[in-house]
């Protein structure tokens, strides 16, 4: 086996090697041989791992030791492309936790059955009971099914089998996964918090728990109704200009970056909107998260995507942009539609949807 360990520390910290700590990974995809090879990535304490082995007529194992349960991610690799060029078909998740972790399939990655340890267990649960859904929701995406409803009632049915799932199983650590899902990238605190509860306490003083939950508090601060956070960035002149100069405009507050390839696609909607709306008392607020050095690749941006005639502010950090960690931005492109008042009153519009709620405000006298 080949493992490159990562550490974020400045010294390795001494990992105990008990048998109580150990784990092995017992695999059979298929036949499979080389150039086959399979890869497991998780991370232990402050270490990211990640560990290959060739397959041998579909045999494949992994061992090492675990201080806490993680969740990994096996892939593999039929036909010895690179881990960085497996397709997500051929990516599945497990828990490395203490004990002997079986991984078969007759096949390929896509048939996999985890067993033998308890978190992947109740992992194979879930999943079995979510499999009809997902089933449904594949056909849908498969013939092109523009059925916004039943899409919507299916999602539903699966954050319905979550939360039962979390309230039947409140210790386990799949709870939590499941929470996160549950609330998806963006979450809605006031949703999610009252799921969040019905974890047991001795899963809600694990630190990442604990980092969830505190991400909910800061995710009402942002929450629509609520007054949007000031700040001041300054712009591709060098101006500081903070958000509270805006107040006699509705705003559009807009997280993006040059690097951003759906940012990028998005951009000709807000153009759309901006063109259309800004002698109507609208403007854009952009924020780039653009990386340090990274000033000429964000005006390129800037000027190849026609976003001119609005204010835009970065202060080249990258995602510990200042103005992106008030709001707590995990991920782009976000927006916020601000009133008059610097009041939150619509978050993360696309498309349509932004010239929806625009016509809404500001053409039908809102």
């Amino acid at each position: 086996m080949k493992k490159i360990i990562v550490s974020i520390m400045m010294s390795l910290p001494v990992i105990a090697a008990g048998q109580s700590n150990r784990f092995t990974i017992l695999g059979k995809i298929g036949k499979l041989d080389r150039p086959a090879k399979a890869y497991l990535s998780y991370n232990s304490g402050d270490h990211f791992i990640l560990d290959s082995i060739p397959l041998k007529r579909g045999v494949f194992h992994f061992e090492g030791t675990i201080g806490h349960p993680s969740r990994g991610t096996v892939i593999i690799d039929e036909w010895g492309v690179g881990v960085r060029n497996v397709a997500p078909e051929g990516h599945f998740n497990c828990y490395i936790e203490p004990g002997v972790i079986k991984v078969e399939s007759p096949d390929s990655a896509s048939h996999i059955k985890i067993s033998g340890t308890k978190l992947n267990t109740d992992l194979a649960r879930l999943r079995r009971a979510i499999q009809p859904i997902s089933d449904k929701l594949s056909i849908l995406h498969a013939n092109d099914t523009n059925d916004v409803h039943t899409r919507k009632a299916l999602l539903q049915q699966r954050k319905d089998i979550m939360k039962q799932f979390i309230k039947d199983n409140p210790a386990s650590l799949v709870s939590f996964d499941a929470l996160k899902e549950y609330g998806g990238l963006l979450p809605d605190p006031f949703q999610v918090e009252p799921v969040y509860a019905l974890l047991s306490d001795s899963l809600k003083a694990d630190k990442d728990v604990q980092a969830y939950y505190d991400l909910l508090q800061d995710l009402k601060k942002t929450a629509i109704g609520e007054v949007a956070p000031d700040f001041t960035q300054t712009d591709t002149a060098g101006n500081n200009v903070s958000l509270h100069n805006f107040r006699d405009k509705y705003v559009l507050l807009d997280f993006w970056a040059s690097w951003c390839g759906p940012c990028r696609h998005e951009n000709p909607a807000v153009v759309r909107a901006f063109n259309k709306y800004k002698d109507k008392g609208f403007t854009i607020v952009s924020v780039s998260l653009d990386a340090p050095g990274a000033k000429a690749k964000w005006m390129k941006a800037i000027h190849d995507d026609g976003l001119t005639g609005w204010t835009h502010l970065s202060d080249l950090n990258f995602w510990q942009n200042e103005a992106a960690k008030l709001y707590s931005i995990r991920s782009i492109p976000q927006n916020f539609l601000l009133d008059k008042e610097g009041r939150i009153i619509a978050k993360n519009l696309r498309g349509e949807d932004l010239d929806t709620k625009l016509h809404e405000v500001l053409d039908s006298g809102h």
